[in-house]
């Protein structure tokens, strides 16, 4: 699919295992109270209703997506229409990731009318992590990339999306809505 265009995995990925039958179906339960202006992250116990159990994180991916697993903890969602895809990825933390996504994006100038919009550190929940958007061509059609990493304790973690400036404000929303419901899955 488009992710072979320009995608880059976190190290290890490979080691992954090659269980190709991800998590169950939907789980949810009401989220415990907390005290009125605070809030928790979700967790195992607590996660927001349709939210797929993958190998070790959940989500809610859209409706009437197309969903294929390419590793037990490497998922993607590909749009009816196929203008817009996400990808949900875990692997053991082994290197820095802005280190590894800018040797990545050393090969990703190879790439037709590659343009970087930003490659930097961020936070993602208040944890350090690593941005990096682009724009690129693929088959004649442009293409926005937003790739989001970051580590908890030794695994790492990736949420991208890849959608067609033609309907950028929607893949927008798209992703911002998946990410907000991105889960980190407790160790079983």
């Amino acid at each position: 699919g488009l992710v072979a265009a320009l995608a880059l995995t976190l190290p290890g990925d490979e080691s992954a295992g090659g269980d190709k039958k991800a998590g169950g179906g939907p789980a949810a339960t009401s989220p415990s109270p907390t005290v009125e202006g605070t809030s928790r992250p979700p967790s195992d116990r607590t996660l927001p209703p349709g939210a797929r159990r993958e190998g070790g994180f959940a989500w809610v991916p859209p409706k009437g997506w197309k969903r294929v697993v390419r590793t037990a903890s490497n998922v993607h969602y590909t749009a009816p229409d196929g203008t817009q895809e996400l990808s949900g990825l875990s692997s053991l933390a082994v290197n820095d990731l802005l280190a590894t996504w800018r040797k990545s994006e050393q090969s990703a100038h190879e790439g037709q009318d590659y343009r970087k919009i930003r490659l930097d550190r961020t936070t993602f929940r208040g944890r350090p992590a690593v941005v990096w958007e682009y724009l690129f061509t693929l088959d004649g059609k442009r293409w926005h990339a937003e790739q989001l990493g970051f580590d908890q304790g030794a695994q790492s973690y990736q949420i991208s999306t890849w959608y067609r400036t033609a309907v950028a404000e929607q893949g927008e929303r798209t992703y911002e809505r998946v990410k907000k419901t991105f889960t980190v899955l407790d160790p079983q």
